[in-house]
């Protein structure tokens, strides 16, 4: 129990410094244990099925350095995901351009809003609440950017979800297009190879 101490009396210290990543640690850390009550409480071994592409918002916490902390939407890389795989590859987005971040235009703003709009015609009881969602995703940015440095593995856990039953959060996809050209992003960061190259030289060979 002293270590339990140490460590609260630890995140008092941290809670009280004043830097700005750390002022909501209090929240970040209640939540995190009330997780691992469920965890440890819970029989329940079915989670959501994600497919690859799926646009996601999850909630990443308060991590050391410079890990990605707090909320942020992301794409969901793992492939063949089930119902009974608690965890999946996801690639984090984010709204401000920089080193290892690829830009993906309008992905949430429009995207999401235009396809929210393709999917339903409320009833007039319905229609404020899909003007709310709506109106929620306008407020994000104009571009979004794959964060392509912070791709990382999560529990299903950290994923959040919306109470408007118009939100297709953790249920849109992105394109292919876009799937592959974050696969392309990914292989050249990883391994240097650029697969773009290696496709346009292929091409002349066939053609040759």
């Amino acid at each position: 129990m002293s270590k339990l101490t140490n460590a609260n009396k630890n995140f008092k210290l941290v809670l009280a410094s004043g830097d700005p990543k750390f002022q909501k640690i209090d929240h970040w850390l209640e939540k995190e244990s009330s997780l691992y009550l469920t965890e440890i409480n819970s029989k329940k071994k079915r989670y959501p099925k994600l497919k690859r592409g799926t646009i996601i918002k999850v909630d990443f916490g308060v991590n050391p350095g410079s890990e990605l902390c707090h909320t942020h939407f992301a794409i969901v890389i793992s492939k063949d995901d089930n119902c009974s795989k608690e965890s999946i590859i996801v690639l984090p987005l984010t709204s401000k351009p920089g080193v290892g971040r690829l830009p993906l235009n309008n992905l949430i703003k429009d995207e999401i809003i235009k396809k929210i709009k393709e999917k339903y015609t409320p009833n007039p009881e319905d229609a404020q609440a899909l003007t709310d969602i709506i109106s929620e995703y306008k407020k994000y940015k104009n571009f979004s950017y794959a964060f392509v440095s912070q791709i990382t593995t999560i529990s299903k856990s950290r994923l959040i979800y919306s109470k408007n039953k118009f939100d297709i959060l953790n249920k849109a996809r992105c394109s292919d297009e876009i799937l592959n050209k974050i696969d392309n992003e990914l292989v050249s960061t990883i391994t240097g190879i650029n697969l773009s190259n290696i496709a346009s030289k292929e091409k002349i060979t066939v053609n040759s």
